[in-house]
């Protein structure tokens, strides 16, 4: 499960509430939880929100919990020592980092995309994301916790960041209603099906029947990453 941490923060506390319980609910029922909310900035801060996403902070009064989340979004546009903090978060509680690298939505191309003397941005990314990999590595190193978020919308990307992540797990959105389709992901699995995950959510939420749409969904996946 992938909340939208933005759609819960607007309402204040009451939505920082609703969004701890459909976490619970979401561990209640088996599934990992993915706190998408793309966090990012200088290291001191930066290391707060690690706290927040996946530690817990001192106090006078004990040590009090974050979200708990098995793993988050974050942006990693501030360098590698904004990064280190969230890395070693997630380091701490054996969880997971999505740093953003090639995003889904229209505008991604306007800095993602811009050339550099080593290559677009969104390689140099990359980089950075392949850097950390061994930091959360899985335990026969094959895939690392450190992953990627790369747009279903750009599938021309797709096989060269698979090239300079090759252990990264990539959270894929944009398919359905951005237009990203399934059946251009084939090189994001080439590690395998645990390699990537695909996200979709108002094609599935807003479909005359959501439960035959993410089937429908799964089924596409599973032919694809094979």
């Amino acid at each position: 499960m992938k909340p939208q941490l933005a759609c819960f923060e607007r309402l204040g506390w009451p939505g920082w509430k609703a969004l701890d319980e459909v976490c619970e609910a979401a561990r209640g029922a088996g599934l990992l939880v993915v706190a998408d909310g793309k966090r990012g900035d200088v290291p001191v801060t930066a290391k707060a929100y690690g706290q927040a996403m996946v530690g817990e902070t001192q106090t006078a009064f004990g040590a009090v919990s974050g979200l708990d989340a098995d793993a988050f979004t974050a942006n990693p546009l501030l360098g590698a020592d904004a990064l280190e903090p969230l890395v070693a978060a997630a380091e701490a509680t054996g969880s997971g980092v999505f740093a953003l690298v090639r995003t889904s939505n229209r505008g991604a191309a306007d800095v993602q995309d811009l050339e550099t003397s080593e290559g677009p941005v969104h390689e140099r990314l990359a980089g950075l994301v392949a850097g950390f990999s061994d930091r959360l590595a899985g335990a026969d190193s094959r895939l690392s916790g450190m992953g990627a978020v790369v747009g279903a919308t750009a599938p021309e990307h797709i096989a060269r960041l698979r090239e300079l992540m090759p252990r990264a797990i990539f959270l894929i959105p944009g398919v359905g209603a951005q237009g990203g389709r399934p059946e251009d992901l084939g090189a994001a699995f080439r590690p395998g099906r645990a390699a990537a995950m695909i996200a979709a959510s108002r094609s599935i939420s807003g479909a005359d029947d959501p439960g035959q749409a993410a089937e429908d969904l799964r089924q596409a996946v599973w032919e694809v990453s094979g």
